[in-house]
């Protein structure tokens, strides 16, 4: 199947594309060989004018791949004038001894990008692939289960002669080497696995990472509010170790500037144990108990260590705006979220939030000021690990809920599951602390109609003067339906008892005396969430809903419901959402009003094919009424990539506004702005996003950072590069650029966009592959080679140009390329190179000949030089055939380093 090959600019050689089309012309060599030109057709005319037919000159004889001798016409390529072997270039794989960087596939599963040495192989007589142990253990070989035992300090193994019925073969077109190894010798990991022993700590780097609110809001009356929100996660890498701090910033025109550090701590990974150890402030990790901010020390497993099968659990928040929004997101009354939202449905997909319990509380913050607010349960998945595994966190420290608790027991947490078989798991947990206790029992099972697991928690308080004990079931459910792509899940919690107590509870009650809020009614007796996606034809489903009861009768419901579809070119969302009864920390206690809505919203690209400007409409009825709106939204045809909305609003009192609003993505960070003005208000908005990255390189801006980013470095400096698959991500002045998100433990690929680069600027190594740990700065290196861009029309004594495939080289060896048919090569030399000699090779002849390169002209992309070659080289006393290396000849130290 045919590949793109433009950005891999280390292979953009002349000598390298000149073997890629040889291998295309194979199809002819084969042609000949079968007798499918027997008839050579009309005549072709030489550069001279003069009629040339095929059967006028010899063909050139080539090993085919199943062994047959073929022939090869070179009178079929255009422009030649001579014949001349290229054997060296069609027989076997084509590549000539040395290292070349190639894609390692083991059957059919990418093992990394690697540096492989081709070397000569006496057995079969062509160039081979040379491979290592830990080639072969980078790609799943268990080396344990081979024949023989194999040299660890090996270099260049031959995969048939250590691996019985293993075979390789190099696709030179596509810079793939492709190895299949029998099954029985393969280990057991699984698809998208990689080697622990490849992970990388990354940069040592300190960093800030930062997202900025600013909305000012003035009435028709005067009355202005100003609001400001910010959040800040900063950080240390050193080795293995990351030093992390997160902390936000809320302020207001009517309520009093507030700057809170939420977690400060210090994290390790443990490959061996495939655990992340956490200490400092932080949330305990736990799929049994409610999730407990604490100041101590934690152990937890880290499933991204693992293959691929489970990646974690984090919830996608889905919504609709009515205008240019700020939507907040807060656990367990910390704000752990923020962004600008443009009018219509949204999904935020990045969150990342504390521990694995903990009710999500989303606001709303339209452009008039007005909020919605409402919940989403998050839970985690049902209690279910593989096979003989085990999934554990042990967690001890002082609760620290919030900065009001004058009481700070100690206490210590702990829970575990195990794989029993293939389709049951067993769980158990422990939490205690003074006067507290708790402890949880739990199965699940894996059943043809999905995943469902069942745990009791009994807890046990003696707090604030009163003794309590209850008990509480969870009931958790999960199956996906590859036939349909149906996705469903459910989480229960029914309390049997109201004397049940959270280790939340029992701190909150055993300092309700020194100030802390407490309810005893306020307790949830039942909770019931559940989710449900369906695709339906074209279209997509999705239901989402969440129910609450509390001991003291009050309760809770929301439910959302939405489908979204196209029609030709007209794509539509319908939602329904319902709440009643959200309790919203933000309101300070009030329970908000029972709120229904129903939003339609349509959007259609303007414009031809791939066009980025759109027409939306959004029809919005609630309670209150019906509101309206309608714009445009598109990118402007600028070199930076910025992006706009315009629109028009009539809200449910029949108040019109129109807004605008711009943003864009940089190398520095993201940049949003907006302007509503209305007939009773006016609002302005701006948010910003972004990173400060100091590093042994310097210190560069970058985009919002993710847990785990990279960095890429070009040396020596090369700035303005882009970055593919991330916008506006490009290099500095110091070479560097800040990569915003990877993958740990993953194969993340860095390519870079060299296109635009300078002619005279190439990149040796155009695509590499990161593999960062958790937390790490992931550093990708790439070599650039600066010089004169240079193109050499070789002739020869009789004027005629050199034949095809003449091997051309600088006087100390380096190899320029090779001559295509017209005698020409086009190479990249030193900046400082002016004259020099070129040696050049063919067949069994040879020659030298002087060169000068006149003054660059301004705007040149290329220089061209006609040369005649016309003097032998001289023989050497230990010259054994073409191609051979003199005694004394500077070139011969290099050629033996090499």
């Amino acid at each position: 199947m045919p590949r793109n090959y433009e950005f891999r600019r280390h292979d953009t050689s002349p000598n390298h594309v000149l073997r890629r089309w040889l291998a295309g012309m194979l199809c002819a060599s084969q042609a000949v060989a079968t007798g499918a030109w027997a008839d050579p057709g009309p005549a072709r005319l030489a550069q001279d004018g003069a009629a040339v037919s095929p059967k006028q000159r010899p063909p050139v004889q080539v090993a085919a791949l199943d062994g047959v001798i073929v022939g090869y016409n070179t009178a079929f390529l255009y422009g030649m004038t001579s014949t001349t072997d290229i054997r060296t270039l069609l027989a076997g794989s084509g590549v000539p001894p040395g290292f070349q960087r190639v894609d390692l596939y083991i059957n059919q599963m990418l093992a990394g990008r690697l540096d492989v040495e081709f070397a000569h192989n006496p057995k079969s007589d062509e160039v081979e692939p040379c491979f290592s142990a830990s080639m072969l253990e980078q790609g799943g070989v268990d080396l344990a289960k081979l024949p023989g035992p194999l040299d660890p300090n090996a270099t260049c193994l031959r995969i048939q002669d250590v691996i019985p019925d293993a075979s390789a073969a190099y696709d030179m077109a596509s810079l793939r080497l492709n190895a299949n190894v029998p099954q029985i010798y393969m280990t057991s990991l699984r698809r998208g696995y990689i080697d622990p022993s490849l992970w990388e700590p990354g940069a040592n780097v300190a960093f800030l990472n930062y997202s900025l609110n600013a909305r000012r809001n003035k009435s028709r009356y005067n009355n202005s509010q100003n609001d400001l929100s910010a959040s800040v996660r900063s950080g240390v890498n050193l080795g293995e170790w990351r030093l992390r701090n997160d902390a936000y910033l809320s302020s207001g025109s009517r309520r009093p500037s507030n700057f809170t550090s939420q977690n400060t701590y210090l994290q390790r990974g443990f490959n061996a144990i495939k655990s992340q150890m956490v200490a400092g402030e932080a949330y305990t990790y736990s799929p049994l108990f409610d999730s407990v901010r604490f100041l101590g020390m934690q152990l937890a497993s880290d499933e991204a260590m693992r293959p691929d099968e489970e990646q974690g659990y984090a919830p996608v928040i889905r919504g609709t705006a009515e205008s240019n929004a700020t939507v907040e997101v807060r656990q367990n009354g910390y704000l752990i979220y923020t962004t600008t939202v443009a009018p219509g449905p949204f999904a935020i997909t990045d969150l990342q939030p504390s521990g694995t319990n903990g009710d999500l509380e989303i606001v709303i913050v339209e452009a008039n000021g007005t909020r919605r607010v409402f919940r989403q349960a998050f839970s985690s998945p049902p209690l279910m690990v593989r096979e003989g595994r085990v999934k554990y966190n042990v967690a001890a420290g002082q609760v620290r809920l919030d900065r009001r608790q004058r009481e700070r027991p100690g206490f210590i947490s702990g829970s575990m599951i195990y794989g029993l078989t293939a389709n049951s798991s067993l769980a158990a947990g422990l939490q205690a602390s003074p006067g507290y206790l708790s402890y949880s029992l739990g199965a699940g099972l894996n059943t043809p109609v999905g995943a469902v697991s069942l745990d009791a928690i009994h807890s046990s308080s003696n707090a604030g003067g009163s003794s309590a004990s209850g008990d509480r079931l969870n009931l958790r459910y999960a199956k996906f339906v590859e036939a349909t792509g149906s996705q469903v899940s459910a989480n229960m919690q029914h309390g049997l008892r109201e004397g049940f107590r959270s280790l939340s509870d029992h701190v909150e009650r055993n300092g309700a005396r020194s100030g802390s809020r407490w309810n005893s009614g306020h307790g949830s007796r039942q909770r019931l969430d559940g989710y449900v996606s369906q695709p339906i034809g074209d279209g997509y489903v999705y239901l989402n809903g969440s129910y609450g009861k509390n001991w003291n009768g009050t309760s809770s419901r929301s439910v959302s419901l939405a489908y979204s579809n196209s029609i030709g070119r007209l794509n539509y969302n319908l939602s329904y959402t319902q709440s009643r009864n959200i309790y919203s920390s933000w309101e300070n206690g009030r329970d908000s009003r029972r709120d229904n809505t129903v939003m339609l919203t349509l959007s259609m690209p303007l414009g031809g094919t791939g066009s980025s400007t759109y027409a939306f409409s959004t029809l919005s009825r609630q309670s209150a009424g019906t509101s309206a709106q309608a714009g445009v939204s598109g990118s402007l045809p600028l070199e930076r990539n910025v992006s706009y909305t315009v629109a028009g609003n009539k809200d449910t009192d029949g108040q019109r506004d129109a807004s605008i609003g711009v943003g864009t993505a940089a190398s520095f960070g993201r940049l949003n702005a907006s302007y509503t003005h209305g007939d009773r208000y006016r609002a302005s908005n701006f948010s910003a996003s972004g990173s400060i990255v100091a590093h042994s390189g310097g210190v560069n801006l970058g985009q919002g950072l993710s847990e785990t980013f990279m960095l890429a470095k070009i040396e020596p400096p090369v700035s303005d590069v882009a970055i593919s698959s991330f916008a506006g991500v490009e290099t500095g002045r110091n070479g560097y650029a800040i990569i915003p998100s990877a993958t740990p433990f993953r194969g993340n690929w860095v390519t870079l966009k060299t296109q635009g680069l300078s002619k005279d600027v190439d990149i040796t190594n155009g695509t590499q592959m990161v593999v960062p740990t958790r937390g790490a700065a992931g550093l990708a290196k790439f070599k650039a080679v600066t010089g004169r861009r240079v193109q050499f029309e070789l002739h020869g004594a009789d004027g005629q140009p050199l034949p095809f495939g003449a091997t051309v080289e600088e006087w100390d060896g380096t190899r320029l390329g090779i001559t295509d048919p017209r005698g020409r090569v086009l190479t990249l030399l030193p900046t400082d190179r002016e004259h020099g000699e070129l040696d050049v090779r063919w067949n069994e002849a040879t020659c030298r000949v002087a060169y000068a390169l006149p003054p660059k002209l301004e705007g040149e992309n290329y220089q061209r030089l006609t040369l005649t070659c016309s003097t032998p080289i001289p023989p050497a006393p230990e010259n054994k055939g073409p191609g051979s290396i003199a005694a004394g000849d500077p070139r011969r130290d290099k050629a033996s380093a090499s």
